[in-house]
């Protein structure tokens, strides 16, 4: 699954990523080094708009109208299967975007430990996941948007780290981000194993600051730096 994303870069390198001008008067706040899919934060979203935009993370389906229901539905659909997002209520009728980042984290199993990688694209420094959104009303009739990123089955990189769920985002090549958005007919499987690069770095749920830069560091090199204090 995906629910630790980071974006390590500014409006002006995603607008020259995107060739769009960040949509004005925003929340959002570049870089976000960490950011936890269950706090349901902002982040920049590419559609077919003009702009790119900026939606919550945790997509609402339009017809849910509930509290208790937008509550308890939001949690569930952080994420959306690839193979099935064309028979889930939630994602049927949702459109299609870009989810940009620069790299995202998940955590491999080992014995009773969790060790946390962070996990980027080789030669993409900013990539283009997968992603759904809808649009729907909050309690005050105003409209909100929200989004889910794509996930598909792990390659063997990613089933060696997520080695519970075995699955991974579904990262797309430059050449198919308007295949995606478009919504043609096309398979999409993912990067390979080769495309990717993973290290492991400091537990970012323990971190005080986990929105920092210190969350990207290689656990090597912070550890070496904590030597170096004695």
């Amino acid at each position: 699954m995906c629910y630790h994303n980071s974006i390590n870069t500014d409006k002006q390198q995603l607008e020259q990523k995107y060739k769009k001008k960040l949509v004005k008067d925003n929340k959002l706040i570049l870089p976000v080094y960490h950011a936890n899919a269950f706090e349901f934060g902002l982040w920049p979203i590419i559609t077919a708009a003009e702009e790119i935009q900026v939606f919550n993370w945790g997509l609402i389906p339009h017809w849910a109208t509930k509290t208790e229901d937008i509550k308890s539905i939001k949690v569930q659909t952080l994420n959306a299967r690839v193979e099935t997002i064309s028979e889930k209520a939630s994602f049927k009728n949702a459109k299609r975007c870009l989810v940009p980042s620069t790299g995202f984290f998940e955590w491999q199993a080992v014995g009773k430990q969790k060790v946390p990688y962070f996990i980027q694209a080789r030669t993409m420094p900013l990539f283009s996941m997968a992603g759904l959104y809808d649009q729907s009303l909050n309690e005050k009739g105003e409209k909100i948007y929200t989004f889910s990123i794509v996930t598909t089955e792990a390659n063997e990189l990613m089933a060696n780290i997520h080695n519970t769920k075995m699955r991974m985002p579904l990262i797309l090549k430059p050449e198919e981000e308007n295949t995606w958005l478009e919504d043609r007919i096309h398979t999409f499987h993912g990067l390979k194993s080769e495309e990717m690069n993973a290290y492991t770095v400091a537990n970012a749920l323990t971190l005080k600051n986990p929105n920092s830069a210190e969350v990207l560091i290689p656990k090597e090199i912070q550890i070496q730096k904590q030597l170096s204090l004695f």
